[in-house]
């Protein structure tokens, strides 16, 4: 009969390595938010997106289209008299595919704390996504920076940026009466600025045909932005907001006017989500503020706005 060394010889090896690898199966995974750890899913998309900022230009952008083709009041050359795309507000059109078309509108305004436009995933995404909700985009580029710091002129161009969609309401099919304004972040305070605070009525007699045509929204989008105290509630459209209670930022600006607009007997939806951090923008992935775009169009149903009225 042969001996052999028994395999009961390695056993005490292997109960060593097993032991830290089943002490670290047993720790529970990162838990984002308040609880610390990883933050939401959506939120890795939108840092990948800030650093694709300024590199090459996203694919699927339409050609600008110059809001004063003949120069923006109050545009400012640089040192050699001479004039970018960054002095030129303008606007990128995806009208609603034809198949689809549900005649409704937004002027979307994205984010970036008047220093720079988060472009892709506060502007083009959100136009795609209307799109295929039959809804049609104009993303707008307006004037930041040390050039423009005066809100006053990206307000005067988010309000041109309005009356350019009304103008051509019936070359992108677009009812009049049913466009109305997103906004992230600072495209949240640009928004409640331009269609909240500072609404222009159109002038029949008005040289420029654009001003001609009303500034109102008959619709707003708050997400994670605006600007507090709206200074006449009983005259904002019927309002969606989204923050997240962990971003101090854009809840504590949208509280306010949430409470304004109920008071004044606006028609509001909030969904205030307890975890999240600032500029979630669409958080593809995540189970819980990835809701968000999608409970913007249930609302948009409801509020029939949508439909012909």
């Amino acid at each position: 009969m042969k001996t052999g060394r028994s395999p009961l010889r390695f056993l005490p090896a292997l109960l060593a390595l097993a032991v830290p690898m089943l002490s670290l199966a047993a720790e529970p995974p990162p838990v984002g938010g308040l609880l610390g750890g990883a933050k939401n899913a959506g939120q890795t998309a939108y840092l990948e997106a800030l650093a694709r900022q300024g590199s090459a230009p996203v694919p699927g952008i339409p050609e600008a289209i110059l809001l004063w083709p003949n120069g923006a009041p109050g545009a400012k050359p640089d040192a050699n008299g001479a004039f970018t795309d960054e002095d030129k507000p303008a606007i990128y059109a995806f009208p609603a595919p034809a198949n689809n078309n549900t005649g409704a509108a937004f002027l979307i305004l994205p984010g970036g704390g008047f220093t720079n436009r988060v472009i892709d995933t506060e502007g083009i995404q959100i136009a795609k996504f209307l799109n295929r909700h039959g809804i049609g985009g104009f993303v707008l580029r307006y004037r930041i920076g040390a050039t423009y710091p005066d809100r006053a002129t990206s307000t005067l161009d988010a309000q041109r940026g309005m009356r350019f969609i009304r103008a051509h309401a019936a070359e992108y099919k677009v009812a009049a009466d049913r466009i109305g304004a997103i906004g992230f972040s600072a495209g949240g305070e640009l928004e409640t600025n331009a269609f909240y605070n500072s609404i222009l009525e159109g002038d029949p007699a008005a040289a420029d045909p654009l001003d001609r045509f009303t500034t109102r929204a008959n619709f707003g989008v708050l997400i994670y932005g605006g600007r507090a105290p709206i200074q006449n509630p009983a005259s904002a459209p019927p309002t969606f907001f989204f923050a997240t209670l962990e971003d101090t930022g854009g809840s504590g600006a949208e509280l306010p006017i949430f409470n304004a607009l109920r008071q004044a007997g606006i028609p509001t939806e909030a969904h205030f989500f307890q975890v999240g951090p600032h500029g979630t923008t669409m958080s593809p992935g995540d189970p819980q503020l990835g809701q968000w775009p999608e409970l913007v169009i249930k609302w948009l149903k409801s509020g029939r706005f949508l439909t012909a009225k």
